[in-house]
């Protein structure tokens, strides 16, 4: 008989322990921080450098120095794709967080809120579709073609920081 009753105490510790967390990880003073830090964090200016970095004028500037060779033109803009693409990531990782600040709203919401998953489903498809179209752009750039525009993705990022604003702002006077 105490061979069953261990297990099924430790059973129910490990029960109580779940249910607790659950219920902090999902509570609405904790949601509305985690959406108002995001709205600190994420602005479109984090990215203006992102639309300069790969810009000809810089390239056309190095081209023209007397130390310059074929081969310190070529590190340079492999180096500027390398630092592009960790602004993707970051982009990326950034967008990742804002989706999952707006489907905790939408949990916890007490209010049906299905058209925002719909909205949601539309902006990150677009972002998706614009993160594939930069990055095939950012290989052809890598051998030697011009044009890469990431505007588009922080469009798509400051679309979605805008609707978990929006959300935020509603929720405010219900958890007060």
């Amino acid at each position: 008989m105490n061979v069953l009753l261990i297990p099924a105490a430790c059973l129910g510790v490990l029960g109580l322990a779940f249910v607790a967390l659950f219920f902090r990880l999902t509570s609405r003073r904790r949601i509305n921080r985690y959406a108002a830090g995001l709205e600190e964090i994420f602005s479109p200016g984090r990215y203006r450098a992102m639309e300069r970095l790969l810009d000809e004028a810089d390239q056309n500037f190095l081209r023209i120095q007397p130390a310059c060779n074929a081969n310190a033109a070529k590190n340079f803009r492999k180096t500027r794709i390398v630092i592009f693409r960790r602004y993707m990531r970051q982009l990326d990782d950034d967008f990742n967080l804002i989706r999952k600040g707006i489907k905790l709203h939408m949990i916890t919401s007490d209010a049906d809120r299905s058209e925002l998953a719909g909205i949601m489903m539309k902006q990150q498809l677009r972002f998706a579709v614009g993160m594939m179209y930069v990055e095939c752009k950012l290989t052809l750039y890598s051998l030697g073609w011009n044009g890469v525009d990431a505007g588009g993705l922080v469009h798509s990022l400051d679309a979605m920081r805008a609707q978990l604003q929006a959300l935020s702002a509603l929720a405010a006077p219900t958890a007060a």
